[in-house]
């Protein structure tokens, strides 16, 4: 059975104009609420058929253990078995081919966890269970967690929506206006036609899986980063104008991410709802616990540990292994540099002088194309198969 979050399935865009219909007809927030939790896991059970009961056996046993953990309850225990299970099943899903590999009745669970999009559920969980364990929320009761988890036009490449932003937007959406229609379904288009014209075009003209060889291997490096922006991007402006048109707030993911002039406000433009959801739940919590350790005496290398922290478990998150754990440590050198190299900047010129520094078209242009072709480098670690790489320069393979 071909997919329901893919692009090129009539039944996607059926469901999407079903979901449309429904919840801009419903005016009272019980309703509403309750018929996106019945859309979210009709839209799932269309994926996993008769183990979607599994999944909602699931949600139901969430909502008791989220009680558990409140604050005023002994919670270590349940923290414990919380997060060893949230990890296993991170752990199983990223390395599945490998555990199915020696143990084929596993494959069983392989609708379960892979299809779903288990990483981004599981950054939604984290967020859900931090804010209910801080004691900043109450646990929201199954429909809540039904369309907070499975948001469906969500599930194929994110964003990652905090679990603030959520509880913030109102029960029941201000009824959509014809220009604000308009809006969504121009996202949406414009979504189709960087995936289907643009991506589609330069993965045919360009991208080889770096089968040539010589110079063409780098041209090939700086297209596939092209292709995963407009690969990527296209998923995120179709969640965003989907979301639009039901009612649902959906985080923005890109913000002309080649404009960035340097690691820090690229990765300010780039993926922003991960982003922000590392800098929420990794990088702050350890910058704060190495700032109690030390005093607050080394800022910068308190910054430089938690960018380390930070983007060696982005990495990881990615894939469990050492292309991505390389990949982390890519980018979080890059974050520690630009940090120090500001730090350095202001110390020397001032902060009126930096501004004015930057501000040179010429500077600017510079630092743009730097950051493009060190990001460039940065998927080329991920992208190229090194296992492979036996050509020479010059000779193909």
């Amino acid at each position: 059975m071909s997919s329901p979050l893919d692009l090129y399935d009539l039944r996607f865009w059926l469901f999407v104009a079903l979901a449309i219909a429904i919840l801009n007809s419903l005016v009272h927030p019980s309703a509403r609420k309750w018929a996106f939790a019945l859309l979210n896991l009709g839209f799932v059970g269309l994926y996993l058929g008769k183990e979607t009961a599994l999944l909602v056996a699931g949600l139901l046993v969430l909502g008791p253990f989220l009680r558990l953990i409140r604050p005023g309850r002994t919670r270590a225990p349940w923290l414990l078995l919380g997060g060893l299970g949230t990890l296993g099943l991170f752990v199983f899903h990223k390395r599945y081919d490998l555990l199915v590999s020696r143990t084929p009745a596993l494959g069983k669970l392989e609708f379960l966890l892979v299809v779903i999009g288990f990483s981004y559920v599981a950054l939604r969980l984290y967020e859900l269970g931090r804010a209910v364990w801080e004691g900043r929320r109450e646990p929201p009761g199954f429909a809540s967690t039904v369309n907070y988890l499975l948001p469906f036009h969500m599930l194929a490449a994110g964003p990652i929506q905090s679990y603030e932003e959520f509880v913030r937007q109102p029960e029941i959406p201000p009824p959509l206006k014809p220009v604000e229609a308009l809006d969504g379904f121009d996202r949406i288009a414009a979504g189709l036609f960087k995936k289907f014209v643009l991506a589609n075009l330069i993965q045919r003209l360009f991208l080889t899986d770096y089968r040539s060889a010589g110079p063409y291997v780098l041209l090939e490096a700086q297209m596939t980063f092209i292709w995963l922006y407009l690969d990527f991007s296209a998923y995120s402006d179709i969640a965003a104008g989907v979301g639009r048109l039901v009612g649902v707030a959906t985080p923005e993911n890109f913000n002309r991410p080649y404009l960035a002039r340097n690691s820090i406000d690229f990765w300010e433009r780039w993926h922003i709802s991960l982003s922000q959801f590392i800098r929420r739940n990794i990088f702050i919590p350890v910058q704060l616990a190495l700032v109690r350790l030390t005093d607050a005496q080394r800022p910068l290398l308190v910054a430089s540990l938690a960018f380390s922290v930070s983007f060696l478990l982005c990495g990881l998150w990615h894939q469990i292994s050492l292309r991505w754990l390389a990949w982390g440590a890519f980018h979080a050198a890059g974050l520690i540099v630009c940090n120090l190299y500001r730090h350095q900047s202001t110390k020397r010129l001032g902060r009126k002088g930096v501004n004015q520094y930057i501000a040179n078209p010429w500077i600017r242009a510079a630092m743009t194309v730097l950051t493009f072709e060190f990001n460039v480098a940065a998927v080329f670690i991920v992208t190229f198969p090194f296992e492979a790489a036996t050509w020479i320069p010059g000779q193909s393979t």
